[in-house]
């Protein structure tokens, strides 16, 4: 599963520091042969793990928003 994940500063200015397009797999459901949804919150940790890793901020200067 794929979702953009804009990221900005903790400020909540309406300029994007940086996009991401995260891919997750979800859990494999053997019940019903397929993958269970992820929660945004896994897309929007993952994207905040990246930006730190990339220099973008720290964890307490980034905020995550999953596009809908």
């Amino acid at each position: 599963m794929k979702r953009i994940v804009d990221i900005f500063s903790n400020e909540w200015t309406p300029e994007i520091v940086w996009t991401y397009i995260i891919t997750l797999e979800g859990n494999e459901n053997p019940v019903e042969l397929n993958r269970d949804e992820l929660d945004l919150l896994a897309f929007e940790s993952e994207a905040i793990r990246l930006a730190v890793a990339d220099g973008r901020g720290t964890i307490e200067s980034l905020v995550a928003k999953v596009r809908e």
